[in-house]
């Protein structure tokens, strides 16, 4: 299975490879074909189009050099926002008391089944042994550390991402 960077990758690689080629449109007689006009000003047929094919197929073909620069354009500039508003967004963490939703999640029978189920917790779990297996998997003594310790809140709000996920795909 490739990566999205991968692939991402691969389709920059072949966007380059192109090297600033133009593509038209041309019809000479019957035929209508796509020819690319390279930086020094050679022509080369690069593909023919069947008599049925559509216009719309036709124009998406002959314009998917410029639509791909395009995407990848946007593609970059996302990922460069992204990465520059990351840090802030980290260090904006609305601290909650983690403790006390800890504590409520092991209330519910739902936690409890995913504790089992997920990270091989001993059942049936009762909200006790639910938060002995909680502090267990996030290698915390008390639920406590979870407000005073960011690296187990960390833990924390991973643990209940993942049980959110858990919940969404149906066990």
């Amino acid at each position: 299975m490739t990566s999205d960077a991968d692939q991402l990758r691969k389709i920059k690689d072949r966007f380059r490879a192109l090297d600033g080629a133009r593509w038209q449109l041309c019809c000479v007689d019957n035929r209508t074909f796509v020819e690319a006009k390279t930086r020094n000003g050679e022509l080369i047929e690069i593909a023919n189009f069947h008599p049925v094919a559509t216009p719309d197929e036709i124009d998406f073909l002959v314009n998917a050099p410029d639509m791909v620069g395009f995407l990848l354009g946007l593609v970059g500039r996302a990922i460069a926002a992204s990465r520059k508003a990351a840090p802030v967004q980290k260090k904006q963490r609305v601290w909650k008391d983690f403790a006390a939703k800890a504590a409520m999640k092991c209330d519910q029978a739902s936690f409890r089944i995913y504790l089992e189920e997920r990270h091989g917790a001993e059942g049936p779990l009762t909200a006790d042994t639910a938060a002995d297996a909680l502090r267990a998997v996030l290698r915390i003594k008390s639920r406590k550390e979870l407000n005073s310790d960011a690296a187990a809140a960390d833990r924390w709000c991973d643990l209940r991402a993942d049980f959110e996920a858990w919940l969404r795909v149906g066990k």
